[in-house]
Order: C-alpha cells, then structure tokens, then sequence
C-alpha cells in the first residue's frame, strides 16, 4: 500500500492506496487559522503535527490494513507556508500561511532592490508577491531581529514534516522554486536571495527533484504511527500532483481546475520564459509545468448565489444560467482583480436572474480564456481537461467549451492520488 498524504489550506488529507493506485481508504481534517491584525494568518505548529497523526492513523484504520503494509508516504503541499525550527527542530514560531500579508511593505521595499531586478529569471513567479518565504523572512529579519539564529533552520510544511519522519529536513525543488528562494537557473538556493534575507544554505532545507524518495523514516516516525524504513516522496504542490494524478505527461493536454479558484496548467518539455502571469518550475520526469491561476471561480459564484433570487443552491444558480441565452442580452459581470470587486453593466429592465446568473459564467469563462492565452498552448492542437467542482456542471463547462471554441472532458486530478502514482514510481513498484 502506498498512504499520501495532501496537505491542503483547507483541511488536511490522508488516502491510502492499493498497488493499482486505487484509493482504499481516506481520511481529513480541517485546519484552524488564527488570524491577527496586521494581515497575520497563522497555524499552530503542533496543532497541524497532531492533525497529521490524525490523518495518517485515520486512513490506514480505514483501509483495514497493518502499518507494516504502507510501502511509502508520499507528500504534497500548499506552497508557502512555513515556521523556523531550532536545533532540536522545535518551532520557534508558528507556521506563517500563504494566506498572510504581514509583508506588503517590506515587497515595495524588495521590488525596488537592484539585487531582485532579475527576480523572474530565478523564481516560479515572474514578480515578487508578499507571501512567498522570501519576502516573510525579509520582513521577520526587520521586525523580529535576532529570531533566526545561526543553528535554526527555515522549513516549509511539508520539511518540517520529513524532519520530524526521518531527522532530515528535505524539500522538492518544485516547492523550492515557489519560495522565491530557489533559483531555477542555477537550480540551487539562490545567493542573492539569501543574502537579502541574511541567510545560510545550511539553514534551509536539502534539495531533491519532485517525485523522488527525500529519505526513509526513522524511529521518530513511530510518533506519527509509520514504522522506520519507510521510503518519504515529495509530491510538489497541490496543482502538480493532481496533474500528475491526471497523468498530463503522459497524455498531454491542458488541465483546467474549476474550483473556488480558477487554475489553468500545462507541462512542456522546457521552462518556460519568465512572464507576470504565468508560474512555472520542475515537473516529475524532468519536464516542466506553465500554470495561471486567479482568485474568479467558484468564489464569485458563491457570492452570487447570496445576492440572486432563486440561485441559493449550486443547482439553482446553473440550473437559471442554463436558462438565458449567449450574451445574456448585452447584461455583463466584469470581475475586478485581484481587488476582490465586481459588477454587472448594461443592465436593463428585461434582465432576470437568469441573465445575471449566466453573465457571471461568461466572466468566469472570459478569464480562464485569458490564463490559457498566457500559457501559449494552441488549443487547436491540444486536448482541454477539466477537473474541480466546478467540472460536475455540464452549464459551466459547456460556456467554457463555447468561449474556447473546443471541446472539455472531464478528468479526476486529485493531489493525493498524483502524489500516490509519484511513489509508485519512486520505489520502482
């Protein structure tokens, strides 16, 4: 058996699966968050250790298998969260979210440093963002001195957890290049960013590429429920395994998630150049991935629900887009992002809820044209999959179809089940 676990923002997971990749048993957790004035969003450290053993325990008693039949654990994570460990690899603080913004001005401060001028050439992002490691250790260093000393390490989520699994703190170079840390050039930490943030390589993590074994669990896993000798593989992020899940590399494709956010990913056989809108880095099999991502999706329609007559349900709401015709009768929804507005223009008094429900759809299809038009993928040549909740609406996917001019077929890409097929992989089963 192979147990993955995904460590989602939402809620923890953990599936266990058979040697045919088929999901035995599962189980979750959600997180607590504690938020705090100044855009502080933070999770105990050993609030989350606790959820894991949860998880882990709770899949594996699921699946009605003995521990001693888990073959491998495998590791997928949200991109940006992290704590600073001592020496013993107690956490000094708690795990600072992707969700936080306590580093806005200390951005404005690295986006004007001649030593980032090339910041899009090194990193995932093809611009600095307040929530990547680089800017939260840059801002912690300023207003925290002394916090890091010499023999602390700074770890993502999931380094912390090989660490606690099996004494050494590794990390894949597919989270590595979303830090802002890493440098996809050199693919090694990258100088000038540790400099700024008055860092060691020694104090971050040991690199190994997505998709191999980082190193096998020792007598300290006992405190999670796993034996020793238990092969550790790092899934990447959440995107990247559940196209692996998808096996994009193997049957090409463009993958389109329709979730609470909306995420457009491609791999391809080189990386990409360095654009704004576009976040890549290193893909299982030594490919690459191009992904675009914006906070339209199921967000906005579940606020629309709330504001519509008649749309409270999913099945309400599409069931009334379903009803109007393309174009809505000149009604539009402009989402304004990443501000968070929106609006409906050109209404008149013809329109219903129908129009208003639809016209929310064309937007969203609209800007999932746009992330796939900067992704440069030819959609005359390429098959369009899609994946998330927003999948299981044949309305939704059918606007999106029409606004592309192709059709989408519906495919499962679930983190945990990619992360599983990477294990598989990995221990050559």
């Amino acid at each position: 058996m192979i147990l993955a676990l995904d460590l989602g923002s939402t809620a923890l997971k953990a599936a266990v699966f058979d040697p045919a990749l088929r999901q035995r048993a599962a189980a979750s957790c959600p997180l607590e968050y504690r938020f705090a004035p100044g855009g502080r969003v933070e999770l105990d450290a050993d609030a989350v250790i606790a959820a894991v053993q949860q998880v882990l325990r709770g899949a594996i008693d699921r699946a009605g298998v003995p521990v001693e039949a888990i073959r491998a654990l495998a590791i997928t994570s949200q991109a940006q969260t992290f704590t600073v460990v001592d020496s013993r690899g107690e956490p000094r603080i708690p795990l600072i979210s992707w969700q936080d913004t306590r580093a806005g001005e200390t951005l404005k401060e690295l986006t004007g440093d001649p030593a980032f001028a090339d910041f899009a050439r090194h990193a995932s992002f093809g611009q600095p963002l307040d929530a990547l490691q680089v800017c939260q250790i840059r801002h912690l260093q300023r207003t925290r001195p002394g916090l890091i000393e010499p023999a602390d390490q700074v770890l993502k989520l999931p380094a912390l957890l090989v660490r606690r699994l099996t004494g050494a703190a590794v990390i894949d170079r597919n989270l590595a290049a979303m830090s802002g840390l890493y440098s996809l050039v050199l693919e090694d930490w990258w100088p000038a960013a540790l400099a700024v943030c008055g860092l060691q390589p020694g104090q971050l993590p040991t690199l190994v590429p997505i998709g191999v074994i980082a190193a096998k669990t020792d007598a300290h896993a006992a405190d999670l429920g796993l034996p020793p000798g238990v092969p550790v593989v790092l899934a990447g992020n959440d995107q990247t395994a559940g196209a692996f899940g998808a096996r994009l590399d193997e049957q090409g494709g463009l993958l389109i998630t329709l979730g609470t956010a909306q995420v457009a990913y491609a791999c391809h056989a080189v990386l990409a150049p360095a654009d704004p809108a576009v976040i890549r880095g290193p893909y299982p099999g030594g490919l690459y991935y191009r992904m675009a991502a914006d906070s339209c999706g199921g967000s906005i329609i579940n606020w629309a629900k709330t504001v519509l007559a008649g749309c409270e349900t999913d099945e309400a709401f599409f069931a009334a887009a379903g009803r109007a015709e393309p174009g809505c009768g000149g009604l539009a929804f402009e989402a304004e992002l990443p501000s968070g507005h929106g609006a409906w223009r050109n209404i008149g008094f013809e329109h219903r809820p129908a129009e208003f429900a639809r016209a929310v759809v064309e937007c969203l299809a609209g800007c999932m044209a746009r992330m796939i038009a900067a992704l440069d993928v030819d959609l005359t040549k390429t098959k369009v999959l899609a994946a998330g909740g927003g999948s299981r609406s044949e309305v939704w996917v059918s606007i999106l179809s029409e606004k592309l001019g192709r059709p989408i077929l519906a495919t499962e890409a679930d983190p945990a089940a990619g992360a599983a097929r990477m294990a598989k992989i990995a221990i050559g089963d």
